[in-house]
């Protein structure tokens, strides 16, 4: 896993850091994660982060550096405390597009890291699903990571935007067909 005071960190682009140059307020990732490794209840703090990593259907580079200590800060955790730093593991999953892709300019030592955690992740999802009470909405988003981190990501993108397929065919218009 790549150390948190590695000078790479910089280089490495997320939703508010883009050839080295960030956005005004947008996190340094390092300091985040020292902050959620002494703080891994911290989910205020996490929410606010995670969108950086991941979102809008794409996984900056920042977030595959990141997957390997999210996963550390879930393994520290209850299953019943683990689950958004999970599903958010499986997010970047899902946005890789087939298992284990990351782009093809990511530095090779942390595509070897983020690739190493995602059966550790696995291990922990299975539990707390199994373990931890989850509301319908946490539960269909962690069998969305749970289906990305078993290399079926267009089953998890299913799961994941149900609601948008349920409002298709709400109005009328045909649902997308599962693939086989």
């Amino acid at each position: 896993m790549m150390p948190l005071d590695d000078p790479r960190w910089p280089t490495l682009d997320h939703r508010g850091r883009s050839q080295g140059q960030g956005v005004p307020g947008a996190p340094f990732v390092p300091d985040e994660l020292r902050h959620l490794m002494a703080h891994p209840a911290d989910g205020e703090r996490f929410v606010d982060l995670w969108p950086y990593l991941c979102s809008e259907g794409t996984a900056w580079p920042a977030a595959y550096a990141a997957v390997p200590h999210l996963v550390a800060i879930a393994r520290g955790l209850p299953a019943d405390g683990r689950d958004e730093y999970l599903y958010v593991v499986g997010l970047v999953a899902m946005c890789s597009g087939a298992y284990g892709q990351t782009p093809a300019d990511l530095p090779h030592d942390i595509a070897h890291a983020y690739r190493q955690a995602l059966p550790e992740a696995l291990t922990l999802l299975a539990e707390t699903l199994a373990t931890a009470e989850h509301d319908q909405i946490m539960t269909r988003y962690l069998l969305a990571a749970m289906a990305a981190l078993k290399g079926h990501s267009d089953y998890a993108d299913i799961l994941n935007e149900l609601d948008v397929f349920a409002e298709c065919q709400s109005c009328g218009e045909p649902m997308l067909e599962l693939p086989e």
